[in-house]
């Protein structure tokens, strides 16, 4: 598919027009200037004290790139604040008709949207880390440049998904407060991109810091497709505030969804190609769980407890409660697989076959693969199909999440790749409870 055609000076103008609005107020002003300056010098000097007053060396340099991390981190998070007042602000100031009403195309407008809040995010981000470098690094002895080269890399990535995430909530808001509400599910994604980048960053590691920018530039470029193809001025204007009855559409919508879906059989047929995706991902992680056991880079220690219930005899006593126990786990698995399906952009149904591939390579690099095999037959035969399906119908839910149109239709194409999983769990219940059986009595 190809990206919108566009004027960059019409697009242009539009973000002067937004940058303009951003730096007119006083308080804005101040707090761009405190980002940028005051928190990067206040950590810069915090780090400069414990390297002068006797901080170990190899503490003062994990806390030399926790402060690089922090500092861009802060103004990363100001970012979230401008997009998600890019369309919904205009229209509470009542001047988004006008906007609108300009011949400007409406790639140009959303364009140039993004653009402005971009260009003050990252200015502040990488204005601040290059004030927290100039007073920390020099005559530390230690300049990491490859895990900082990283850092940017990974925090304009960052900012781009956050920012192009932001601007689809302004577009589908009606009020500001509806917005900031709908906000939290970019936050709470980002929360945990965060704390895995801070593992990365005390890891010291610059390459799995460059395969995690590889990943958000991913997520951004998707983001932003997204805000492109979903753009419709018609649309937009046609939104009106307060519109009545909400939860009797809502169900009107679950209703609809249901109806007239396709029989299981068919269903895979048709899902075939997200079911193979998901078949991959038994592979591919038992491949690098065997990769991670033999090369040690994963303590063996961390993942004993569920290597021990892996290769463990289940015939003993309490068959009918151990069967249970792992029918409910499963089942609960399913479960979050397709809560998740939606913020995870479809990433859990693939994790729902990567997981136990990548426990099973990881014990088998420990054992041998005869020993590793043990703990998956004859049950596997059964939950591993299941796992396939149940995880090619969330990345289905993903996709359908991604997929915007002009024209609308967002949710009902989330609600029927739901409910084409709901209706899969007639069949891949009883699939796991025979697989529990099978788990407890003939493994």
């Amino acid at each position: 598919m190809r990206w919108p055609k566009l004027e960059r000076r019409k697009a242009a103008l539009v973000a002067a027009r937004d940058l303009r609005d951003a730096i007119s107020e006083l308080r804005l002003i101040a707090a761009m200037v405190a980002l940028t300056l005051a928190i990067p010098i206040a950590s810069g000097s915090g780090v400069r004290a414990l390297a002068t007053f006797g901080g170990g060396t190899s503490v003062v340099n994990r806390l030399a790139l926790v402060g690089a991390f922090f500092v861009v981190f802060i103004p990363a998070s100001f970012s979230l604040v401008l997009a998600l007042e890019s369309f919904v602000g205009e229209r509470e100031r009542t001047t988004l008709e006008v906007l609108l009403s300009t011949p400007l195309r409406e790639a140009e407008i959303y364009a140039g949207k993004v653009a402005a809040v971009l260009s003050v995010s990252l200015a502040l981000c990488y204005g601040g880390l290059i004030v927290y470098c100039l007073l920390t690094f020099p005559g530390l002895g230690y300049f990491p440049l490859g895990i900082l080269l990283a850092l940017a890399l990974s925090t304009f990535c960052q900012v781009a998904a956050m920012v192009a995430g932001a601007v689809i909530i302004s577009l589908n808001a009606r009020t500001m407060r509806a917005a900031n509400v709908m906000a939290s599910f970019i936050i709470l994604p980002m929360s945990v991109v965060l704390q895995v980048e801070a593992a990365l960053i005390l890891l010291g590691r610059a390459e799995f810091l460059w395969g995690f920018a590889l990943l958000m530039t991913i997520v951004a470029i998707v983001l932003v497709r997204m805000g492109f193809n979903g753009f419709s001025r018609e649309a937009l204007l046609a939104r009106e505030v307060g519109l009545k009855n909400p939860f009797g559409r809502a169900l009107d919508a679950v209703r609809a969804s249901f109806a007239m879906r396709p029989t299981f059989f068919r269903l895979v047929w048709m899902r075939r190609i997200p079911m193979l995706i998901a078949a991959a991902g038994f592979p591919v992680g038992a491949w690098i769980g065997y990769l991670a056991g033999s090369t040690n880079v994963i303590p063996a220690v961390v993942l004993r407890p569920v290597l021990s219930s892996l290769v463990r005899s289940t015939g003993d006593g309490g068959g009918v409660e151990q069967a249970l126990t792992i029918f409910g786990h499963n089942l609960l698995a399913f479960v979050l697989v397709a809560l998740l399906a939606i913020v995870t952009v479809g990433v859990s149904g693939f994790l729902l076959t990567f997981a136990p591939g990548f426990i099973l390579g990881f014990a088998a690099a420990l054992s041998s693969w005869s020993i590793a095999l043990t703990g998956i037959v004859p049950n596997g035969f059964v939950e591993i199909p299941a796992a396939i399906i149940a995880g090619g119908l969330a990345i289905q839910v993903g996709a359908a999440a991604i997929h915007m149109d002009a024209r609308g239709g967002w949710s009902a194409r989330v609600l029927a790749a739901l409910a084409d999983y709901v209706r899969a769990l007639r069949w891949l219940v009883p699939a796991l409870a025979v697989a529990a059986v099978l788990e407890v009595f003939l493994g």
